[in-house]
């Protein structure tokens, strides 16, 4: 029996093969195409080729189907199924379901497509504007197979951001794609439908582990893993199980690591799942080994972050050196008069010589102040808090935290505790970030904005590139322009100021003299 089995497993595996001639799998997908399970879950690093297995388990189901007749007490009712075979791919986001469809067209055989043509009729199979897909049981001959009693297929993409729409009379396959970034709703809607008369009911699921335990794709991958059996089956790869990766692609995926968290590229490129709690921010304690200081260093060069409280919350500002990305100030006013919050914030920003304040001008009263300094030419910028660009700016000062590339005071055990507090799970196909352990992310604010002022670490200069989002997408500053175009204006702005300065020592200008300078700088 045993044996049988074995023999089966490789007929199956050859036979996706070679009805697929542009597809050779790695190791890890063949084992995956060779187990018989009709739940499949997987866990994969990006461009592992998950995707691609995905599409070929469709085509296996297809082929099995297409041979399975639909039987009723003991009466062949085949023909009652309607389409003969019905497959669904779920993605996220209609962004993410395009890339399935084009990995669809270049991986699914042309001879399997539905020819309009051979009927005397026009048209493409693929239609487009509803993404769905028509194709027949074909051979490479283009003709039908003697014991096919199953010969259309119906495969249709959709999304999974309207679960009301996910409804249908029964799945004979079920690809989820990206399944860390669907919603539990959704899940709920299909997984059902797998289980409906005459149908297969195979599934798919397939995505980077999900960072919340909690997540269904996690409870079911952690149930299939530890239960193997026919009906679940787990696997995992990581990015360099795609064997079709160059060294230099797989070394540049390894340098990746030092410019984003740890815990993100492991996540991201090993298919680990992050620990549970917080652990966003790490080597805090490391971080501790900073100076306070009472006054500003001659020769030094200081910037500021400034986060402002809202309601019972504190405005906390942060000094930093601009060079060596060390906190060497701070201040915090609880239930202060906003009045002396703006003349305090002027005053100690211009006893430091700070050359940019980067601060929270989210909301009525942030833009006040912000357009109230700037007014004043205080050297703010302004940035507005939403859950991308918090993800943003705090995934920035996660790297500077585990290169050791910036630091503070010990005694600020304030930011410590913050810092440890902060969790963040995913929302939808953003992130948000919690500290239910502590009730303020003040400090944390300001510290991660005075870091956003300074200048590129010392050891990186050269080479450095900002950190992207997961999503590898430049996040945008206020006024529209990417984070890389936003540095090159502010190092630009700071040329221009030292060059005002020196132009101070030799003479007196005034304010209008200076605006013309300036101008005449650009």
């Amino acid at each position: 029996m045993a044996r049988k089995k074995k023999l089966t497993q490789r007929i199956r595996s050859q036979e996706i093969t070679r009805r697929t001639p542009n597809y050779t799998p790695s190791p890890w997908q063949d084992n995956l195409h060779r187990n018989q399970a009709k739940r499949k879950w997987v866990w994969a690093g990006r461009r592992a080729g998950k995707g691609r297995a995905a599409i070929q388990e469709a085509i296996s189901t297809i082929l099995e189907a297409s041979t399975t007749k639909f039987i009723v007490n003991g009466e062949d009712v085949t023909d009652t199924l309607v389409p003969d075979i019905h497959i669904w791919t779920v993605a996220p986001t209609k962004a993410q379901m395009r890339q399935v469809w084009n990995e669809m067209k270049a991986y699914i055989p042309r001879y399997m497509w539905k020819d309009y043509k051979r009927a005397g009729g026009r048209g493409s199979c693929w239609h487009e504007d509803e993404y769905y897909v028509e194709l027949e049981v074909r051979m490479p001959n283009g003709a039908f197979a003697p014991d096919t009693v199953r010969k259309s297929v119906l495969w249709e993409l959709r999304s999974a951001d309207n679960p009301e729409t996910l409804q249908t009379v029964g799945l004979d396959f079920l690809h989820i794609a990206e399944s860390q970034d669907v919603k539990k709703i959704a899940w709920d809607k299909v997984e059902w439908v797998t289980e409906s008369p005459g149908r297969m009911g195979r599934v798919f699921a397939e995505g980077i582990p999900p960072i919340a335990r909690s997540h269904w794709f996690s409870r079911q991958y952690k149930y299939a893993e530890n239960n193997p059996s026919l009906q679940n089956y787990a696997v995992s790869a990581t990015s360099f199980d795609n064997m079709y990766l160059t060294e230099q692609q797989k070394q540049n995926i390894r340098d990746q690591k030092h410019t984003t968290a740890e815990w993100i590229w492991e996540r991201m490129v090993m298919a680990i799942q992050p620990d549970v709690g917080g652990g966003f921010f790490r080597k805090i304690t490391e971080a501790a080994r900073g100076t306070e200081l009472n006054r500003p260093k001659e020769g030094h060069h200081y910037v500021a972050g400034l986060d402002l409280g809202k309601q019972v919350d504190p405005t906390v500002l942060i000094i930093k050196n601009r060079i060596t990305r060390e906190s060497v100030s701070s201040i915090e006013m609880l239930k202060t008069d906003w009045v002396l919050q703006k003349e305090t914030i002027i005053s100690e920003t211009k006893r430091w010589n700070c050359e940019t304040i980067m601060m929270d001008s989210t909301g009525m009263g942030g833009d006040v102040l912000f357009d109230e300094l700037l007014n004043l030419g205080v050297p703010v910028i302004g940035k507005k808090f939403t859950p991308q660009t918090k993800y943003q700016l705090f995934l920035n000062y996660a790297v500077s935290l585990q290169n050791g590339t910036t630091s503070f005071p010990p005694e600020w055990t304030k930011l410590q505790m913050e810092l440890d507090a902060i969790e963040v799970r995913e929302s939808g196909l953003s992130y948000q970030f919690t500290h239910p352990n502590s009730p303020h992310d003040d400090w944390v604010d300001a510290e991660a904005l005075a870091l956003m002022a300074c200048d590129p670490p010392e050891a990186m200069e050269e080479d450095y590139e900002p950190v992207f989002t997961i999503k590898t997408v430049a996040p945008l500053t206020n006024n529209g322009v990417s984070y890389t175009e936003g540095r090159l204006a502010r190092i630009k702005r700071q040329r221009k100021a030292k060059q005002i300065q020196e132009l101070r020592k030799l003479t007196e200008i005034s304010t209008n003299q200076e605006s013309i300078l300036m101008d005449a700088l650009d």
